[in-house]
């Protein structure tokens, strides 16, 4: 039975090694890994990509086939595995509907295992061509947003993956703010209530918020210094938090954080073995599944992101602010992914404008 065992490296840090029944490290898989280790990616895509190629090794061994004998047809019947695992290794129709995982997820791993593939054939470990067998090129259509220098560029197609899993249309959620007063109200900490807090009043990336110092804050002005970010953009940015919120951030600091704390991050786990240690990203899953579970409202971290941006949209913001404030690079983002006006939204606007056109 293949598994993935969690180790920590010379530095103490988390890492994941996919091993077989045996217990001996699936070689392949860790070649990989490590490429990606060394390529700076984060502890949790490291993690994600060995639970990923875990489940590719494990189809294989029930399948009783190398890695190397990869084709079309083995990805398919892998999308279905993938679909329904306790079922039929063999190639059937399963109903989306009752499906094990979304077909965003089952992307996603296909996704990483054409990644495993690329990578050993670059390094000549393998000789197949598993993603350009998997690609073919289609002609762009116009886009509404292109970069510089777009207008010179000979090539009009781009690489698509044949083998993808049509995704259904992804509706983005936000919740109202009687729902977060509900998650303020559930949180059983300080710390808890300070992270709700932030996410709602910052629309801080979930990493972002988890890489906070206390030298970040600015208690006389309010604001909050985004050092670290997936862009370029998003880093050294300042964000705004309100006076109660700052109040709280000095009350956790002074009551719980001295306590606690064997770091200069702002949020740390307050038990278990990492006790007073910089709380990871798993941890705030944990609390997000948490708070779900008792109050009933379906959140993510991430819908607090998209809940203030179109908070900031609904009450006037002009748009360029709020990319800013988001740490975008370019507005489109902002207006096409993060605004989401509501029904009431819309109305109101749109009686405003009716009216003007009466009077």
């Amino acid at each position: 039975m293949i598994s993935v065992i969690n180790i920590l490296n010379s530095k103490g840090e988390n890492r994941w090694i996919v091993v077989s029944s045996n217990l001996n490290p699936v070689i392949p898989v860790m070649k990989y890994v490590k490429y990606l280790d060394l390529l700076g990616r984060s502890a949790n895509t490291l993690k994600t990509y060995a639970y990923h190629l875990k489940l590719y090794w494990s189809f294989l061994e029930i399948k009783n086939l190398n890695y190397d004998s990869i084709d079309l047809n083995i990805l398919a019947e892998f999308i279905s595995w993938l679909r329904h695992p306790k079922g039929s290794v063999n190639l059937t129709y399963v109903n989306a509907t009752q499906a094990k995982r979304s077909e965003k997820t089952i992307n996603q791993i296909v996704n990483c295992v054409i990644g495993f593939y690329d990578y050993m054939t670059r390094r000549e470990y393998f000789d197949k061509d598993v993603k350009s067998a998997l690609t073919k090129e289609i002609k762009t259509k116009n886009k509404t947003y292109k970069s510089f220098l777009d207008h010179i560029s000979t090539d009009k197609s781009i690489k698509m993956n044949i083998i993808k899993v049509k995704e259904p249309r992804r509706y983005i959620k936000t919740i109202s703010k009687e729902h977060v007063n509900t998650l303020l109200a559930s949180c059983l900490s300080i710390r808890d209530k300070l992270i709700i807090r932030i996410l709602f009043e910052t629309g801080l990336r979930a990493n972002e918020l988890l890489n906070l110092i206390l030298s970040d804050f600015n208690v006389s002005k309010c604001s909050v210094l985004v050092r670290e970010s997936k862009t370029k953009a998003g880093e050294n940015r300042t964000v705004y938090i309100t006076s109660e919120t700052i109040n709280l951030f000095q009350d956790y600091i002074i009551d719980y954080h001295s306590e606690f704390a064997v770091t200069e991050h702002v949020f740390v786990n307050h038990t278990g073995k990492n006790k007073g240690n910089k709380m990871t990203y798993w941890g705030l899953e944990s609390l997000v599944k948490r708070l779900r579970h008792k109050t009933g409202i379906d959140f993510t971290a991430h819908m607090l992101r998209h809940t203030f941006a179109t908070n900031l949209n609904d009450n006037g913001m002009k748009a360029n602010s709020i990319r800013a404030l988001m740490g975008h690079s370019h507005i489109e983002t902002t207006l096409k992914m993060y605004i989401h006006p509501s029904h009431e939204t819309i109305r109101k606007e749109w009686e405003i404008v009716t009216k003007k056109m009466d009077s």
